[in-house]
């Protein structure tokens, strides 16, 4: 015996069960009653409970229960069934189709075989027995039509499949997040790829794109963006091309919007893509990066001018503008003085003196200190009557963000588009920012330049001073010390004065170690004779000064006394920072070679407490005084060194 769950879960698969009649299964049965030259044919096919004639001709019943079913004989035999008197058959002699209307006594039918089970059977039927049967010729041909209504079921099962996969993709496809299109690449006479026709676009086009979906079918990439960009056919072409796909992340020149998605290639020159708008991500990520750059030119830039410049080209990279510049304010904010700046290539020039009254109703929002943003100046209520002006310009998106001073207005930062731009509050905010950056900077670059002339004014009176302190040593001490010793005195002085000097030059406000000590040894004429090696090291002032003292004091004594007396003599002094267990020390090392033997002074004068007090006054001292010469080694933290 066959499962009966066979066939009910065989039909399931086809879905076939009370659908309405269907004419190739109606041919099908009249087919096979007249080949068999039989009153009565169907396809019957056999659930778990009953028996459902799909088509039928010569009975008006729709159906019968499964018990008696003559075709259940055919499903549990999986072969074909002839039974030439049914009221003479056992199985059938008492069944209400032979014992009542339509009172049948012949019966013959084969196998519905699919690829789910022998579903049915297709069987031809009569009133009269046969006891000769249906004959050789007319089941090979009853076999035949049987095959052809699998077919048939095969068929319709297919469709419904195809038609449920199409509903349900359909339903993804009207439903997806992401925008989608289906396009046919246009190619010239040489065969390159001049633009593209789109076929088919989903719903999320129009949310990711901002063009309506049935606006786009039949168009061309041209039409609806009014120009083709050699970017985005490139992408076309090589999914075409290389038969494969090619992932994107790229920014459509017209609208300013950014796309991330793939091309897949689909054949014929066809092509589909998926897609997303990331033009927010994008946007945020080079504003956060330009934010960087711009403090990166606001710290190292030392030219407000060449500062200001720099910052524009960043801002106008950082928000993928088409001009950003910088323009100074007059006292009444009736004018104001353009600098070049920065722009794409193709902007006009701006450079100039403007009337904003010459370009719209804008001083009333200048004036009250707030940020002049426009979308679009042709349709701005405040700008369209003057709209010619911006459009010379190339100016369509505009924003002018104030710079303040004091409290007041007096300059503004302009950044502009060459088409409309929908300014966003992310971006208003990020150029407020950066100019509140900028002004910081300016403010604190002029602070440093009114510093330099007071600075540089306390130097050159400083100089006088010490000059006049040598004067007076001079006319007060030159009979109370030897010529040498008053010599000595007025050298110590002009260490002071070239010490404070690099100290002044610098921009830090901090000397350099060695320009300082190649300063005195230059001065002494023993540069060619003296190495020097070792880092940048900045000293502040009191370090400096000291510092100063006690290279022109070793430097003196091997003048007179050590490596540099004599004609081969060499002076070594190398530093370096060294890493301690209680932190980084400067290491100072002064050796003497090719000289007479080094020996202690007999006597300690103030020459040697002024070495003993080493680089910042703090000692740290060491002294060698070995057969080949002087060596000295001078210590002091690293970090004192520069603040102190």
């Amino acid at each position: 015996m066959v499962d009966e769950r066979t066939s009910a879960e065989g039909l399931a698969a086809y879905d076939i069960l009370d659908t309405p009649p269907e004419r190739g299964f109606d041919d099908l049965v009249s087919l096979a009653a007249q080949l068999c030259d039989a009153p009565i044919a169907v396809i019957s096919l056999l659930d778990h409970d009953r028996q459902w004639f799909k088509a039928r001709t010569g009975i008006l019943l729709e159906g019968t229960s499964r018990e008696e079913a003559f075709c259940r004989l055919v499903v549990e035999s999986d072969k074909a069934v002839e039974i030439t008197d049914l009221a003479l058959d056992p199985r059938t002699a008492s069944n209400p189709l032979v014992t009542g209307e339509p009172c049948l006594r012949f019966y013959a039918g084969t196998p519905l075989r699919t690829p789910y089970g022998t579903l049915g059977a297709l069987a031809v039927a009569d009133s009269q027995p046969r006891g000769a049967g249906l004959g050789q010729a007319r089941r090979a041909a009853l076999d035949k039509l049987a095959k052809l209504a699998v077919d048939l079921l095969e068929k319709t099962r297919r469709t419904q499949a195809l038609l449920a996969a199409q509903t349900r993709w359909r339903g993804l496809f009207q439903g997806m997040e992401e925008g989608f299109f289906l396009a046919r690449v246009v190619r010239d006479h040489a065969g390159q790829v001049r633009d593209w026709e789109y076929h088919e676009v989903n719903p999320a086009w129009e949310h990711h794109v901002g063009i309506r979906a049935i606006d786009v079918i039949g168009k061309r990439y041209g039409d609806l963006f009014h120009q083709t960009e050699a970017d985005w056919l490139g992408l076309a072409s090589r999914a075409v091309a290389d038969n494969k796909a090619v992932p994107f992340l790229q920014r459509v020149q017209v609208t300013g919007r950014w796309y991330c998605g793939n091309f897949h290639p689909v054949g014929q020159d066809f092509f589909s893509a998926t897609f997303r708008e990331v033009t927010g991500q994008i946007s945020a990520e080079r504003r956060q990066t330009g934010l960087v750059r711009l403090g990166d030119v606001l710290r190292d830039e030392r030219d407000v001018a060449i500062m200001t410049s720099r910052a524009m080209e960043v801002i106008g990279e950082a928000l993928c503008a088409d001009r950003a510049t910088y323009g100074e304010l007059d006292h009444d904010i009736e004018t104001i003085n353009v600098a070049e700046g920065w722009s794409v290539a193709g902007m006009p020039p701006i450079k100039g003196i403007y009337r904003f009254d010459d370009y719209g109703h804008l001083r009333e929002t200048l004036l009250a200190g707030r940020a002049l943003v426009i979308a679009d100046v042709m349709a701005d209520p405040r700008t369209r009557a003057e709209s010619a002006g911006w459009l010379a310009l190339k100016a369509r998106g505009v924003i002018n963000v104030p710079v303040r001073e004091d409290g007041r207005n007096v300059a503004l930062m302009l950044v502009h588009f060459s088409l409309p731009h929908d300014w966003t509050s992310d971006e208003i905010h990020w150029l407020h920012n950066a100019a509140d950056r900028l002004e910081l900077a300016i403010a604190r670059r002029r602070a440093e330049e009114l510093q330099n002339v007071i600075n540089g004014e306390i130097a050159h009176r400083l100089r006088n001073t010490l000059a006049m302190v040598q004067a007076v040593a001079r006319m007060t001490l030159r009979d109370a010390l030897s010529k040498e010793e008053a010599n000595r005195f007025y050298a110590r002085l002009q260490s002071l004065g070239r010490a404070h000097d690099l100290l002044h030059c610098d921009d830090q406000r901090a000397a350099i170690l060695g320009e300082l000590i190649a300063s005195i040894i230059g001065d002494a004429g023993m540069g060619e004779r003296c190495r020097l090696s070792g880092p940048v090291i900045r000293l502040g002032s009191r370090a400096a000064m000291s510092t100063a003292l006690l290279i022109h004091e070793m430097t003196t004594n091997a003048c007179k006394h050590g490596a540099l007396s004599a004609g081969d003599g060499t002076v070594e002094i190398v530093w370096e920072v060294e890493t301690t267990e209680t932190g980084n020390e400067l290491v100072l090392l002064w050796r003497e070679r090719n000289g007479p033997p080094a020996s202690p002074p007999l006597r300690g004068g103030f020459g040697s407490r002024l070495i003993s007090f080493g680089l910042i006054g703090t000692g740290g001292v060491s002294l060698h005084y070995d057969p080949e010469g002087l060596s000295a080694s001078f210590r002091a933290d690293a970090e004192k060194i520069k603040r102190t």
